[in-house]
């Protein structure tokens, strides 16, 4: 309605057809004072100086200086704000396109006048759609600057340019060079296809994951346009939403897919028990996603990204991804400039920050629009971008080139088949640079039977509980180290009221008041608050887990205090064994003294058939001896605090379901060196040797019950032998 008004009163504004009418006239001057022009020296008076001001803009919009007229089109520009002059961050070469799209186009009913800022804008990308529309004959109220299957036919069948084409009829070479310099290639502007145009050209389509063949083809066209580029171009790469089985991994590579992205989080979404080595099987490889919401502005701020830093990590660190991995973080919103300030930036900062403040640190990705992962990237945020290309429409993938390190382009979601099965997928484009996990990237992780269930789950119970603490504790002193373990195992420990104790804290104390690390009373105090923070944040275990988490980490604090055998010392008895099996075979010695000994006098006897066996009221039960074996293994494996305590359970507990016997040959050829005498005469030196007569058998020995003798000794250790050798 108001540009028909306009057009029937004014057609163009000028000092004929605005006489009488100032106020028309102070609009236009005081849009001309606001795009840095004169705006004249009357007020509300179309003077000689709003007529040059309106020639001067002519010219730099790329249209006729000597029109010193208004037209529609022009005051519409006037209005908005657009510059016409290079800003900040614009380029010459670009702003050149935008002048010359204008001056050849601009007489087209619909095409818009761009500005002349240098910078590629959604406008500029626009008015260049127009343009080939253009050229490809297309009338007005046909031609409408999008990407449309009449534009995509007409593209593949005549705009097709190579080295030695030129303009004549239509302005292929141009246009073409048009949109490379809009995407920062740095060519020549002449409508002659010449060594800049495919230099620049076999760049692009380096970069763009295209054939490198030089030439202004259909697919590289679509790719300088869109964001989705040619979406019918054959990909390698894919992410989904479906826990995939092994018929959908044999699907995907059958058509040609070798990356998979799955997600980190959302139980039917994340990946399922087992699906990790399924993928692998295939010939696979993976990327994981983090995504909670992520779905509009309200969803970021710097405390989100720290909760699903957090999140992600745990659950990297819980399905075995190792050092190197990138995660990729969603931004699944058409984000603004404003918003990515705001609220995107601050997400990425507290994701960074918690990320990568463990033992294994992994790499920040974005998923977002163009916009979004040049942004976050380029403010060192993140190192590699995941493109949401499907959504083309979206201003963040309008006007915007292909961030810098990109790994995955997603272009079109369809679904697969065979005979057999189908799945829905999204299709990317992988880059080169792209560095998905693969089996030697990810550790296998134990899986366990949940009845009623029939298929293993994941041990979320035990070893996830204890990544998570491993996390938490990390965090906080940014490494494993023997203050992060010592945080979580006298938790564990002191869950139990018989670990609590004043002697354990005499054996064991916390690793910050343990004389033997020499620390100052500074220092004393920082890990004093970083104790009571671990505490503060982390969750409880489940209660039937209780009895045995707090044994294996007491058993397991005894190692970490004192170490583990010297070599040469099988034979023998060492302080860390106090907590772990030595002990609790003074325990069995207290059993069989109080209840057995009149029942099965051969000591010897009863000790290799109830050592390790579960009934009520045992006294070195199977779960007891798991815990000081695992405890042995734990420290054995990391016996310099550099590997997370949970990922040396989760090498024991992977190693265990591959074959229930390997925990305790393991643990009899570490520690015995693989000796049932040396097993036997260990389990001897208990009661017979320093220091064990006196203090294993004071703190041990029940009342009533004496030390035993020599040759009740010698039973004990043939009896823990044949019990341990048994296992295996």
């Amino acid at each position: 309605m108001t540009q028909q008004y306009f057009m029937s009163q004014f057609g163009v504004l000028s000092a004929s057809t605005t006489a009488n009418r100032p106020n028309v006239i102070r609009i236009l001057q005081g849009a001309l004072w606001c795009k840095g022009y004169l705006g004249g020296w009357t007020d509300g008076v179309f003077d000689r100086a709003v007529a040059a001001s309106i020639g001067i803009i002519n010219g730099d919009l790329g249209l006729d200086p000597t029109i010193t007229s208004v037209d529609l089109k022009l005051l519409k520009s006037l209005l908005t704000m657009d510059a016409y002059v290079r800003v900040n961050g614009g380029t010459n070469e670009k702003r050149e396109v935008q002048q010359w799209l204008n001056g050849k186009y601009s007489r087209r009913r619909d095409f818009p006048l761009l500005p002349c800022d240098g910078l590629f804008s959604r406008n500029a990308q626009l008015g260049l759609m127009y343009a080939i529309q253009y050229e490809l004959d297309m009338e007005d109220g046909v031609a409408n600057g999008n990407f449309g299957p009449g534009t995509r036919r007409g593209l593949r069948s005549e705009a097709t340019v190579a080295p030695g084409s030129k303009d004549a009829r239509h302005n292929w070479v141009r246009l073409y060079q048009a949109a490379l310099r809009f995407n920062d290639c740095n060519c020549a502007f002449s409508g002659t296809y010449e060594e800049s145009t495919r230099t620049e050209t076999v760049a692009f389509q380096s970069y763009a994951e295209l054939p490198a063949t030089g030439r202004g083809d259909y697919q590289t066209w679509a790719s300088l346009l869109v964001s989705t580029g040619d979406d019918s171009r054959p990909g390698i790469a894919s992410d989904m939403s479906t826990q995939l089985t092994s018929a959908h991994c044999s699907l995907l590579h059958s058509k040609g897919y070798r990356t998979v992205g799955r997600y980190l989080s959302v139980l039917t979404k994340r990946y399922a028990p087992g699906e990790l080595g399924r993928i692998f099987a295939a010939g696979l490889k993976t990327f994981p996603i983090m995504q909670e919401a992520n779905t509009s502005a309200g969803d970021f701020s710097y405390e989100k990204g720290l909760d699903h830093g957090f999140q992600a990590l745990r659950r990297l660190r819980q399905l075995g991804f190792k050092d190197g991995v990138t995660a990729f973080f969603a931004v699944d919103f058409d984000a603004i400039d404003d918003e990515i300030s705001a609220r995107v930036l601050p997400y990425f900062r507290g994701v960074g920050s918690y990320l990568n403040s463990t033992s294994v640190r992994y790499n920040t990705g974005v998923y977002g629009t163009r916009n979004v992962c040049s942004r976050v990237i380029s403010a060192g945020l993140a190192s590699e971008g995941f493109i949401a290309s499907m959504s083309w429409g979206w201003s963040g993938n309008l006007g915007f080139k292909l961030p810098p390190n990109w790994s995955y382009d997603q272009i079109l979601n369809y679904e697969i088949r065979d005979s057999a099965t189908s799945l829905e997928i999204d299709k990317n484009i992988q880059s080169s640079r792209a560095r998905p996990a693969g089996p030697s990237d990810v550790s296998p992780t134990p899986l366990v039977l949940k009845l009623p269930l029939t298929e293993k789950q994941f041990d979320e119970d035990y070893y996830w509980y204890l990544v998570e603490l491993d996390v938490r504790a990390e965090h906080l002193e940014g490494r494993a180290n023997v203050f992060a373990r010592d945080y979580v195992l006298r938790y564990l420990q002191r869950l139990e009221p018989n670990y609590r104790e004043a002697v354990w804290d005499l054996y064991a104390p916390a690793a910050e008041e343990d004389p033997l690390l020499s620390l100052n009373a500074l220092t004393i105090a920082e890990k004093q608050d970083r104790r009571v923070a671990f505490e503060a944040s982390a969750p409880p275990p489940l209660n039937f887990l209780v009895p045995r988490l707090s044994h294996l980490a007491a058993s397991s604090r005894g190692y970490a205090r004192f170490g583990l055998i010297e070599p040469g010392a099988e034979r023998t008895a060492s302080t860390g064994d106090l907590a772990a099996w030595a002990g609790d075979l003074v325990n069995a010695w207290n059993e069989w003294y109080l209840f057995y000994r009149h029942q099965s006098p051969s000591l010897r006897d009863w000790l290799r058939s109830h050592i390790g066996e579960n009934y009520a009221d045992a006294r070195f039960s199977g779960e007891d001896f798991e815990c000081d074996v695992d405890a042995f293994l734990a420290y054995s494996l990391d016996s310099e605090n550099r590997r997370s305590f949970s990922d040396c359970v989760r090498q024991i507990e992977y190693e265990s379901m591959q074959d229930p016997k390997w925990r305790y040959r393991e643990f009899a050829a570490r520690r015995f060196g693989g000796s049932h005498e040396a097993a036997a005469e260990a389990g001897k030196a208990i009661f017979t040797g320093w220091p064990w007569v006196s203090v294993a058998l004071s703190r041990f020995l029940e009342d009533g019950v004496p030390a035993p003798s020599d040759a009740q000794s010698s039973a004990l250790g043939l009896g823990f032998a044949d019990a341990l050798f048994a296992k295996f």
